[in-house]
């Protein structure tokens, strides 16, 4: 079950989870099975089958919850967020740091920016990277700048190697169109010998499955990929009536 969901194969993971009788059923498999749907975004499913499975009298533990943490994130379902979590304590378990990360991250997606920001300041242990990644990644959404420019200092103080922080700060700033702090946090990550891990994908034609990493050119057909990419880009700015600068040239960007 855990194999097939982590693949996104979720028909084949419930499918094998169906054919377990139910009372043979230990949390494992559950969580295993609402964890699966959780991470690829189906989080009604989850939290249905999280009710399934306590009819069946099968008693959570701390990884169910983190999962239907995930879940709701997902899905904006503040309520329930706040629901497990405190059935959490009430189930005598104690929230973990990974329980708090997820729901800063449950608020901070759903623009609860204060609550979030509250929830990190009461908690009984320091805050992780996760937890202040999360409370980052919500204040650039809903246009916290003051409060993401802190958490993203801090980030920086916490995580000096890690060029996710630096983004994080720069678009921060960028998102107030504070351009040249932004820029500066480039110069920072460059200045420190800080490098950004360079983006990578598959995908699999016919049976063959072909890599991708930013600004490669490696792939056979890499001059009719970025012709091809080149025509998109043009139709995009005509169908959005965009600037243009606000689709870079694409085979420029890739001969930088």
């Amino acid at each position: 079950v855990d194999m097939y969901a982590k693949c996104g194969a979720l028909d084949e993971a419930l499918g094998v989870f169906r054919a377990v009788p139910a009372q043979n059923t230990d949390v494992l498999i559950w969580n295993a099975m609402i964890g699966g749907q959780a991470m690829h975004g189906l989080s009604r499913q989850s939290l249905e089958l999280f009710r399934e499975m306590q009819a069946l009298g099968v008693k959570p533990d701390e990884i169910t919850y983190l999962a239907l943490l995930s879940a709701c994130a997902h899905e904006g379902l503040v309520d329930d967020a706040w629901s497990f979590f405190r059935s959490l304590c009430a189930h005598g378990m104690t929230p973990q740091i990974e329980h708090y990360a997820c729901m800063v991250d449950v608020l901070g997606r759903s623009g609860c920016i204060g609550e979030a920001f509250d929830l990190v300041e009461t908690m009984p242990m320091e805050p992780s990277a996760s937890v202040l990644g999360a409370l980052l990644s919500g204040c650039q959404t809903h246009g916290w700048v003051e409060l993401g420019e802190a958490v993203g200092k801090k980030l920086i103080e916490l995580e000096p190697e890690h060029d996710g922080r630096y983004i994080g700060l720069s678009n921060v700033y960028a998102v107030s169109s504070r351009w040249d702090e932004a820029r500066n946090m480039r110069r920072v990550m460059d200045k420190r010998g800080v490098k950004k891990e360079p983006g990578f994908s598959t995908v699999e034609v016919d049976g063959a499955v072909h890599g991708f990493i930013v600004h490669d050119r490696a792939h056979p057909q890499s001059t009719e990929i970025y012709n091809l990419l080149g025509i998109m880009a043009k139709q995009m700015k005509a169908e959005c009536d965009c600037h243009h600068h606000d689709y870079p040239d694409v085979v420029s960007l890739n001969q930088d």
